[in-house]
């Protein structure tokens, strides 16, 4: 099964803070602020099985916001997703790299208890891990010098 990936808030997504309540079949409310969904959707992105594309979507999601930082995410199975009665709809993302839009793809008619019983999946057999902003910034550039990004993007690099 392919992995998927969301950009998350790292520090949130800690097992070791999180065990004691899904010890007691609960988990943190943390967590859940950064699965924030539209119109019932929650976006995610495929990653490929040797997980080569993950600095890619990493460097894609950085280019998103306001300013180059850090991007934490958490990787998962998309076999959890039959766990939690998700269904995953692919559809293309609005990212700046368009081949990392091919990999988007949508979590679709999701409730509040599948939101909860996904982040318990996450938790319990995911991972998440960070790349830090030096690294995506080398991944801009190096974006940039391959023409795998839009020249506009090399207005958010730091000024050296």
């Amino acid at each position: 099964m392919a992995k998927l990936l969301r950009k998350v808030r790292q520090n949130r997504w800690l097992k070791t803070d999180a065990q004691p309540l899904i010890d007691v079949g609960d988990v943190p409310a943390d967590p859940l602020g950064d699965l924030s969904t539209s119109q019932n959707r929650l976006s995610v992105f495929q990653v490929d099985r040797d997980l080569a594309n993950v600095e890619r979507i990493a460097r894609a999601l950085a280019l998103g916001g306001q300013r180059l930082d850090d991007v934490g995410f958490v990787l998962f199975d998309e076999s959890l997703l039959e766990k939690a009665s998700i269904v995953l709809d692919p559809i293309d993302g609005t990212t700046v790299d368009s081949v990392v839009n091919k990999c988007h793809a949508d979590l679709a008619n999701l409730t509040g208890n599948k939101l909860v019983a996904l982040t318990r999946l996450i938790l319990l057999e995911g991972e998440s891990d960070i790349i830090l902003k030096k690294r995506i910034v080398e991944l801009v550039r190096e974006g940039l010098s391959s023409n795998e990004l839009p020249e506009q993007v090399r207005e958010k690099l730091p000024k050296t």
